[in-house]
């Protein structure tokens, strides 16, 4: 629309609408099993299948089509706990609601959900965890996390000795950390994987899955050597950030492409402007 406006009003300025909307050609193949255009140029049937003369002299062989690459399938996520929307930034989610990531902001990802109303917006980072895991719709599983950041919510002073968490190593993209509250101090433990693909803190014994061995040791707490009783409560009443105390809606910043397009079309304005006072 902008183009044929331009092209029509200012035609004195074709070299310039030819640079900032380049006309693209194949070139003229005697050999490249093409046909006649209505503008007289030629159009090839297959360009990638046609021989191309070289400035030797000689014809290079057809140049195989390259296959597109495949995209990367959608990782999907799953909201740990209910999450209440206090602005118009945030999104409220239950417990279960699948949803995809769109962007990490600070503690907050920017998340829509993939069922029901298919909204969109801002969820504590914490609050979400890969649905490939398998361990989101268990409440001490608490993703990716790290070693700070588990610490101080097992302090809070929802949390009592007993408290425990699930989250993924730091060191090790593999396996998982249990941390656990105990005797006011915080103790974490390596969840190891064998050849196998086995769980376990000890060589002593292992386990199919994750879920097993927590259940082991909350059954057999001084096998451990400390007591998991109840998963880390979650912080609902008031979200507890790092060192951010202003609002999600902090993050409304103009993206680079919209203050682009905001100038050119001012830019656009003002020649139409001068063309129209001149002539």
């Amino acid at each position: 629309m902008m183009e044929g406006c331009c092209r029509s009003c200012m035609p004195c300025c074709r070299c310039l609408w030819d640079w900032i909307w380049p006309e693209f050609r194949y070139p003229n193949v005697a050999n490249g099993g093409g046909r006649i255009g209505g503008d007289g140029g030629m159009v090839l049937e297959n360009p990638a299948a046609a021989e191309i003369r070289t400035v030797s002299g000689d014809l290079r062989p057809p140049v195989p089509a390259v296959p597109s690459p495949q995209k990367r399938p959608a990782q999907l996520y799953q909201a740990l706990f209910d999450f209440e929307a206090r602005s118009n930034d945030e999104l409220s989610v239950r417990g279960g609601d699948k949803l995809s990531v769109i962007e990490k902001r600070g503690n907050y990802v920017l998340a829509k959900k993939l069922t029901g109303s298919l909204e969109s917006g801002l969820i504590p980072a914490n609050y979400v965890a890969l649905l490939q895991d398998e361990f989101a719709k268990h409440k001490w599983y608490y993703g990716n996390i790290n070693r700070g950041k588990a610490e101080k919510l097992l302090m809070a002073s929802q949390n009592k000795d007993g408290s425990f968490l699930v989250r993924l190593s730091e060191s090790h993209s593999d396996e998982y950390t249990v941390s656990v509250r105990s005797e006011g101090k915080i103790f974490h433990f390596r969840i190891q994987r064998s050849v196998i693909g086995a769980y376990l803190v000890s060589e002593k014994i292992s386990f199919a899955t994750l879920g097993e061995l927590i259940s082991y040791y909350q059954k057999n707490p001084q096998s451990l050597g400390v007591l998991l009783q109840e998963p880390c409560a979650q912080q609902t009443e008031k979200q507890e950030t790092d060192g951010l105390t202003s609002s999600p809606s902090s993050f409304r910043l103009w993206p680079i492409a919209r203050v682009l397009r905001f100038i050119i079309i001012r830019l656009l304005f003002i020649v139409f402007c001068i063309y129209f006072l001149v002539f």
